[in-house]
């Protein structure tokens, strides 16, 4: 394993660098033997079911797949004096981009290999054995599926093991050419493939081909075998690979080559002979020859598109590119080896044993019941047919696809893309949500240090300023009456004492503030607070000609309160009221009324009068403030409002636009003595102030 790819997260031929992978779930889409299992958003590749076809490695933009490396080993067996032979796949020729073919083999000799032989030779051997065995398969009307694509042999032994009767039981290329060499320079010789397969490394696991290769590397392992060892393959003379001379062999290494050595036609107008290659079109070709829907009795196929595609082809060339460079090394050579030699090599291993046999290895994953499907379509937010997308994101072509891979176990209900927007969003409204009751909590919290240290302030002083205030009223009332002919002075006096009358006020609004706290709750008829509200009101209405009307809904229950302060709190609002209806004679309106679970008292305090204006709203509450008249207000009214309604655990807002009215709502828990069977609900969000329109007009008390 390479040391700067990270630690893997499993022994199989390829497998995920966690740290890497970014949820783009990218391999599982091109996965076809269903070997991706994601786990907390990794995808990690199953050993049990990976053949190793290298699809993820190619698609993977992350570079998050790591492939078992083997250079260590190699490099071992090169020290260690035996005889080791190099086998360059049959695409070598258009690996690299940055120096010529026989300056790679150059190189690969100064690694210390004892021979250098092209598998493109041993690919000419089995094209003959193929040539044979479809001659002798076509009157029996045997099918049969090519085996030099390790990863298409591993596929049907796993995960389609009906038709193993159908694959051709010739050995691949590689193997071929092993087998030769041994049977040239003895059992005893070692053997490393050097190609772009990742299925190679598999292949050399298979336990009906054990101890035909000792290594598979890829051409990027080989690179950096170069680079251990010092070794700069454009600073070497061409050389050439020793070994049997290869013909047409190399073309192995393009879709449709096997055909081209064998001699088989693959005319588009003949029905017995198919090539495919890629995924998806393996995949159907599969599937067509499992339900007999396909005339071919010839099955080329390659999960790559040809060799030269493979998933650790080195170089930035296109596939076209790679194609041409490759058919013009293919003609030089042909120039230069004559038919007769290579007829004469191929002679020499005519009767060598190509043979092999294949093992059903089936890992068929069970299959879920409907309703496990439709309960893992539920965890996805897929209630309906509608609800399935069938995006893709996931990885899979269908929702019902991937609800069953998470029933398998492979997938995670988190990997719905749409499902994570929808997720996404809905914490995005939470969090929303948290933001406003945030500021609103940090609203009441300035609002509640104000009218705590208010209330501090408001007992410390007001018992103090009582006394002198109740001295001065005492005696300027003996004064006037001892008075009775200086009209000045006498006027003087009643200043005095409505001055001081009018700072009695203030301090007996400064204790009914700091008293504000003490509250005591009890079963409350909210109709008969109404009604001493509107006796306590009735005259100073009546003077300024506005009309109060109490409303109350039918069998409203008694309510958990403390009725003397809640009767205050309503008459400041209806005083208010009434002081910004006075002008054009108009009309409050007080209602109460439960909400619609029954959890909460709603009480309405409506006028028609002059409004507040937008900028005074988020001071309503604030002590002292206030926009009336000198003498006329104390700017508490408010303030103990407030303080009345959070002692009960409630919630007062406003909503107001200027010249057309005021609406002041108290939302008051209404605790185990309200309506039987009222499920109790959440109280409003305490301090909002709402304001319709962008003006406002008028001033508390």
């Amino acid at each position: 394993m390479s040391s700067k790819d990270g630690a893997a997260n499993n022994v199989g031929i390829v497998s995920t660098i966690p740290e890497r992978c970014k949820r783009c779930y990218t391999c599982v889409r091109d996965c076809p033997a269903k070997a991706i299992k994601v786990e907390g958003g990794q995808a990690r590749v199953m050993p049990e079911r990976c053949i190793a076809c290298g699809n993820c490695v190619k698609v993977c933009a992350q570079q998050a797949k790591l492939i078992q490396e083997d250079t260590d080993r190699v490099f071992s067996m090169l020290s260690s004096g035996e005889k080791v032979f190099a086998c360059l796949a049959p695409s070598f020729p258009a690996a690299f981009d940055g120096f010529s073919p026989g300056q790679l083999v150059a190189a690969v000799r100064r690694l210390g290999f004892a021979g250098i032989w092209e598998v493109a030779f041993g690919a000419e051997l089995v094209s003959r054995a193929y040539a044979k065995l479809f001659e002798s398969a076509r009157p029996s009307g045997r099918r049969l599926i090519a085996t030099p694509c390790p990863a298409i042999t591993a596929f049907v032994e796993m995960h389609m093991p009906e038709l193993g009767g159908c694959l051709a039981p010739i050995v691949s290329p590689m193997v071929a050419t092993a087998r030769a060499i041994r049977r040239r320079h003895g059992p005893d010789v070692r053997t490393v493939f050097i190609g772009p397969c990742v299925a190679k490394k598999n292949e050399l696991k298979d336990p009906a081909l054990e101890g035909e290769l000792d290594a598979a590397i890829t051409f990027a392992e080989l690179m950096r075998m170069f680079q251990r060892a010092g070794i700069s393959p454009p600073s070497l003379p061409d050389e050439d690979p020793d070994g049997p001379s290869a013909w047409l062999g190399k073309a192995f290494a393009i879709s449709g080559g096997l055909l081209k050595n064998a001699g088989l036609s693959a005319d588009i107008l003949a029905n017995d002979v198919l090539v495919a290659e890629g995924k998806d079109r393996i995949l159907a070709v599969l599937d067509a020859l499992v339900e007999r829907q396909s005339a071919a009795s010839f099955f080329d196929l390659l999960f790559c598109e040809g060799c030269i595609n493979g998933p650790k082809m080195p170089g930035r060339l296109s596939l076209f590119a790679r194609k041409e460079k490759l058919v013009e090394f293919i003609r030089r050579r042909m120039e230069s080896v004559s038919p007769e030699q290579a007829g004469q090599d191929l002679k020499e291993f005519e009767d060598l044993d190509l043979s092999r046999k294949f093992l059903r290895k089936p890992v068929k994953l069970r299959m879920p019941a409907e309703e496990e499907i439709a309960s893992a379509l539920k965890t996805m937010k897929k209630f309906r047919f509608e609800d399935q997308l069938n995006c893709g994101a996931c990885g899979y072509q269908t929702c019902r696809e991937k609800a069953v891979a998470v029933c398998q176990g492979l997938a995670e209900a988190s990997m719905c893309l749409p499902y994570l927007v929808e997720e996404l969003e809905q914490a995005c409204r939470n969090l929303e949500a948290s933001h406003r009751e945030l500021a609103a909590t940090q609203d009441r919290l300035i609002q509640t240090e104000r009218l705590a240290s208010m209330g501090q302030l408001s007992a410390g002083i007001a018992h103090e300023i009582n006394n002198p205030l109740g001295t001065i009223l005492l005696y300027s009332h003996m004064l006037i009456k001892q008075i009775r002919d200086d009209e000045a002075k006498k006027s003087d006096l009643m200043t005095i004492a409505s001055e001081a009358k009018r700072c009695k006020d203030i301090v007996r609004g400064l204790l009914d503030f700091a008293r504000q706290s003490r509250i005591s709750k009890s079963p409350t008829e909210v109709r008969g607070v109404l009604d001493e509200v509107a006796k306590i009101v009735e005259t100073k209405a009546g003077v300024a000609g506005v009309r109060v009307r109490m409303e109350v809904e039918d069998g409203m229950p008694q309510v958990l309160l403390d009725g003397a302060q809640i009767r205050q709190a309503l008459v400041n609002l209806v005083d208010n009221a009434i002081d910004a209806c006075a002008a054009k004679r108009g009309e409050v309106l007080v209602s109460a009324r439960m909400s619609r679970g029954g959890g909460a008292l709603e009480i309405r305090v409506s006028d028609n009068g002059t409004g507040i204006p937008k900028k005074h709203l988020s001071k309503l509450f604030t002590p002292f403030f206030t926009t009336k008249e000198m003498g006329k207000g104390t700017g508490l009214g408010l303030a103990i409002v407030y303080g009345i309604v959070k002692m009960h655990s409630g919630d007062i807002s406003v909503e107001s636009e200027e010249g057309r009215g005021t609406t002041f709502i108290l939302s008051l828990p209404a605790g185990d003595s309200a309506l039987s069977g009222a499920v109790p609900g959440p109280p409003p969000r305490a301090g909002a102030i709402r304001s319709s329109g962008d003006k406002g007009g008028r001033g508390d008390g």
